[in-house]
């Protein structure tokens, strides 16, 4: 195993310790559930992760496709549109939020749109000092 697959592994233990406090314990439906999402959240995204990283090394024609320029191009614009429709929907429950006098839900869902920005320009200026 190389270090930065080590995580990845370390997930794959987690999971199973999740599992058998799911089945071993008498904890509340509610907990249940949640153990049982954070199960499939982990467990998930460290199979995906091991199967890229194995797939990056093994199949070239891979390895093509996700370095392509243009697939790169694609999966960038398409992120960008997914974004502006995102907070335009952000925008209107919290204008629903606000019409139905939910104000703790309008409030969240103002701060929200508030910070998208504010992290949009961070991780912009992350990657350009990057490139």
């Amino acid at each position: 195993m190389k270090e930065k697959n080590m995580i990845w592994y370390l997930g794959y233990v987690i999971s199973i310790i999740l599992v058998l406090i799911i089945f071993l314990t008498d904890f509340p439906k509610m907990v249940d559930i949640g153990l049982a999402l954070l199960f499939t959240a982990i467990f998930s995204i460290s199979h995906t992760q091991l199967f890229h990283n194995k797939m990056m090394k093994r199949d070239t024609d891979y390895k093509i496709n996700v370095m392509d320029e243009r697939n790169i191009s694609i999966k960038e614009k398409a992120g960008n549109v997914t974004n502006m429709v995102n907070t335009t929907l952000l925008g209107l429950s919290t204008i629903i939020f606000i019409c139905l006098d939910y104000l703790i839900p309008a409030i969240i869902t103002g701060v929200i749109i508030a910070v998208q920005p504010i992290i949009l320009i961070i991780v912009s200026n992350m990657i350009e000092k990057k490139m």
